[in-house]
């Protein structure tokens, strides 16, 4: 602790430069409040260095001709925005003190916005902080756009750190410049260049080695996340600008936000939450981890997910804040520890498809509270189902069988069978060929797969039952066959109408009996056997029309 006064002193001296204006920053949002009514955001940042903010103006255009302003707007609440630690904010500029503090300053209004395409809303001043990248102190402009043709009632995007972030000198930073929207609409990122209005909006001017998609050297912007990464070498303040673009499930702009702000690096040590940290450590139920900070999940069963964070400085303790709440319904999560921290989520089931949630890690380091963001996806695939289980007997003298229409249950197609020895098939199973065992049917991929099993048995021909699995499938009907109750030695042969060559033979091909057979297609016919004969024989049917049938038949 005996270095907080040499930093709080270092601070001190870095933050009480002087300053010209106090302006430091802004963004707009609206919120459709139905029947084409919609709630105007304006936030603006404010360095306690300067005098409190007098009234706004909003200035609002669209592309249908309508222009109009609101001005002497008061501010609907003012809080801290500054990024320093809660034993310090007494001692910041904003209480009295000699660190510099912020202020946010948020303004409402509530305006009708006909349906029409390019509606523009914006404010600007005429000037800003000196800072390092920009030329001067040039005017401040920000604006948000609003495509609503048809009158479509929804939300723009909203930005989830509210303050000014400040950074210490020499340490890698993570920031989330990231918005979150509750109408599931795609969001995309972008550095762009500051402006000034006057009114119209015009580009300002960078200092040599910056401009607006590179603010600072080295730094980027991930355009899926708004996640920012850099590494400051030296005290500076300088100017950011973000613009998130609004797009509907056809890809089609709604509109976009943009949010101006500092930057502030200052000379401290205090080091982030760990990069390689806040990674998905363990998964159960119906997840698995996927990936460092991805989770999939099986079907809309209960599952949980443990998290892990921390932080190089093994004496601090870590705050986590997370979005999960909003972004997966009815999930909890609980925290263990302090650092490491450990999150365990846990939620009863969500439906099919793909979330993204973000977790804050802030440490209690003081003056400059270090921080960083990890986004993570939880992945829900529907589960699909593979059957039942089942077990069926093949006679080893039947046809070819599909094993998909032996298994039980709903079984969807598409799916992969494996034989009793690990090998691919198509499914079909044939006498004699296929191997008899258990048959597995998987569908899906892992982590969400399901299988169901068929257990296949081979019955010998002279299994009562086989007795007739033999018949061809020629011929317009397929014969029936059954014993004579009275006499073991004769059968009775159903069929279509016809007349044939009949031979019955016993099952090492020799020759019992022939003759003719004559069916009128109504009535059974009676064949008898000779009497000699005993066990498996085989009763040959040959039409003139081509039809072929063989019948297997067991005698006493």
């Amino acid at each position: 602790m005996r270095t907080r006064l040499a930093l709080a002193l270092g601070l001190s001296l870095a933050f009480t430069t002087t300053i010209a204006n106090h302006y430091a920053g802004g963004t707009i949002s609206t919120r459709c409040l139905g029947n084409n009514f919609h709630e105007i955001t304006l936030q603006l940042f404010r360095d306690c260095g300067g005098d409190p903010f007098s009234g706004q103006t909003l200035y609002f255009r669209n592309g249908c001709g309508v222009e109009f302003s609101s001005s002497g707007l008061q501010p609907a609440s003012v809080v801290d925005a500054s990024s320093i630690c809660p034993s310090e904010l007494p001692n910041t500029n904003c209480n009295g003190g000699g660190l510099l503090g912020y202020q946010l300053n948020t303004y409402l209004d509530t305006v009708y916005l006909s349906p029409c395409n390019d509606w523009n809303i914006s404010w600007y001043t005429c000037c800003r902080n000196t800072s390092l990248n920009l030329n001067g102190g040039p005017g401040m402009y920000i604006e948000t756009t609003l495509n609503n043709p048809t009158g479509a009632c929804y939300a723009a995007p909203v930005f989830i750190n509210d303050r000014i972030p400040t950074f210490c000198a020499g340490q890698p930073v993570s920031f989330d410049a990231g918005a979150y929207e509750p109408d599931g609409h795609a969001l995309s990122y972008a550095l762009i260049a500051a402006r000034f209005g006057s009114p119209t909006p015009l580009p300002v001017q960078y200092n040599t080695g910056y401009s607006g998609a590179e603010p600072y050297n080295g730094m980027t912007l991930d355009p899926g996340t708004g996640l920012i990464t850099f590494t400051p070498t030296a005290s500076a303040t300088f100017v950011v600008v973000i613009k998130v673009t609004e797009q509907d499930v056809q890809g089609n702009v709604i509109g976009s936000v943009m949010r101006d702000m500092v930057f502030n690096v200052v000379p401290c040590s205090n080091q982030p939450p760990a990069a390689e940290s806040g990674t998905v450590s363990s998964a159960t139920g119906s997840a698995s981890v996927a990936g460092d900070r991805s989770i999939e999940v099986c079907g809309e069963g209960p599952f949980c997910a443990g998290i892990t964070v921390s932080d190089p400085d093994n004496v601090q303790e870590l705050e986590l804040i997370s979005n999960i709440d909003s972004i997966l319904p009815g999930a909890t999560y609980a925290l263990t520890g302090t650092n490491p921290v450990e999150l365990e989520l846990c939620s009863e089931g969500l439906p099919p498809g793909t979330y993204a949630f973000w977790v804050l890690a802030k440490d209690n380091g003081c003056p400059v509270i270090a921080s960083r963001v990890y986004h993570f996806t939880v992945e829900v695939t529907g589960a699909q189902s593979a059957g039942e289980d089942a077990a069926i007997s093949v006679c080893e003298n039947g046809q070819a069988i599909d094993l998909f229409e032996q298994l039980g249950g709903s079984p969807v197609t598409g799916g992969q069978w494996i034989d009793p020895q690990g090998t691919p098939t198509d499914g079909v199973f044939i006498p004699g060929t296929s191997l008899t065992g258990i048959h597995t049917y998987t569908v899906g991929t892992p982590p969400c797969a399901a299988s169901a099993v068929l257990s296949v048995v081979l019955a010998p021909a002279s299994d009562p039952e086989c007795l007739t699995a033999g018949l061809s499938p020629n011929g317009s009907m397929v014969p029936s066959v059954y014993h004579d109750p009275s006499d073991p030695h004769r059968i009775w042969i159903r069929s279509a109408a016809m007349q044939a060559d009949l031979r019955i033979l016993s099952i090492d091909g020799r020759l019992l009996k022939q003759g003719t057979f004559r069916s009128n297609g109504t009535d059974g016919t009676a064949i008898e056997l000779p009497r000699t004969h005993h066990g498996p024989a085989m009763i040959e049917l040959r039409s003139m029309e081509g039809a072929h049938h063989v019948v297997r038949v067991l005698l006493p």
